[in-house]
């Protein structure tokens, strides 16, 4: 798959959720997502090396990155939680950032994997 063709792909899946694309978490959960996709990370590895990596490119602190991701995330389960039943079910508990992230990522890889 081509760089440009994933990022497109996330793009549209962050979108689904309902996150603005007016955000800076938006780009900031994009890029997490197709790193995520691109290296195979874990849940455990975000702050460690995903964060880091987009804090250095955009100049800022691990956690400004990580707080407009969970910005992003809170403002659109606010506004509408049905988008993320998939992601946690009908709990009620928001997810976490790692959650979000990990549920794109495997949704994309397996996608790939199955050449949809």
């Amino acid at each position: 798959m081509r760089h440009e063709d994933l990022i497109a792909i996330t793009e549209k899946e962050v979108s689904r959720l309902g996150v603005s694309v007016a955000s800076k978490g938006f780009y900031y959960l994009v890029f997490a997502i197709t790193l995520s996709v691109q290296i195979g990370m874990r849940k455990a590895c975000l702050n460690k090396e995903i964060y880091d990596r987009i804090a250095e490119l955009n100049e800022v602190s691990t956690e400004s990155v990580e707080k407009c991701i969970r910005n992003c995330v809170t403002r659109s389960w606010e506004r509408s939680r049905e988008p993320y039943i998939e992601i946690c079910g009908n709990d009620g508990k928001k997810p976490t950032n790692a959650e979000v992230i990990s549920f794109i990522s495997s949704r994309i890889l397996l996608e790939r994997s199955h050449g949809f």
